[in-house]
């Protein structure tokens, strides 16, 4: 990331309705920095959706937008498994995913379309899974964020 990078955060239960929510704040934040991204959106969703379903902590989303990068950090209060690790570091394709399984095919989606994609573990406080996908900036003239964002 550059020095010239924008950031936004919002912290969230851990309840459904979460979801919703963080796909908005998301939506809202990359349009005011002139960012359109419906993956960057679609993969916080998804990075959310695993939060609440299974961490069930308070869920922080991140967005950092720059010149050419969005990156999006999903925090939760869990720590991180080695079962979650193998899932997050081992290369893998779509096509490897079993398809009649009930789960397990979102992850391999972000990281085959993301340019970056990764987890941080942040030990007895949880982690951090976060993606980056290229940005193209329609303005630079808006501020990031909606007003009410946080840090």
């Amino acid at each position: 990331m550059s020095s010239q990078s924008s950031r936004a955060s919002r912290q969230f239960e851990s309840v459904p309705a979460t979801v919703r929510a963080a796909r908005r704040f998301v939506e809202e934040t990359l349009d005011a920095a002139g960012v359109d991204s419906a993956d960057a959106v679609l993969f916080t969703s998804e990075l959310v959706s695993n939060a609440v379903h299974y961490a069930e902590t308070e869920v922080e989303v991140v967005v950092i937008v720059d010149q050419s990068t969005l990156r999006i950090e999903v925090h939760d209060g869990f720590s991180m498994t080695e079962a979650f690790r193998v899932l997050v570091e081992t290369e893998r394709d779509i096509a490897d995913a079993d398809r009649y399984a009930p789960n397990g095919r979102g992850l391999l989606i972000i990281r085959g379309k993301a340019v970056g994609f990764g987890v941080i573990d942040k030990g007895e406080h949880g982690k951090a899974v976060w993606f980056e996908l290229a940005a193209e900036l329609a303005s630079r003239a808006a501020p990031i964020g909606p007003s009410d964002t946080g840090s």
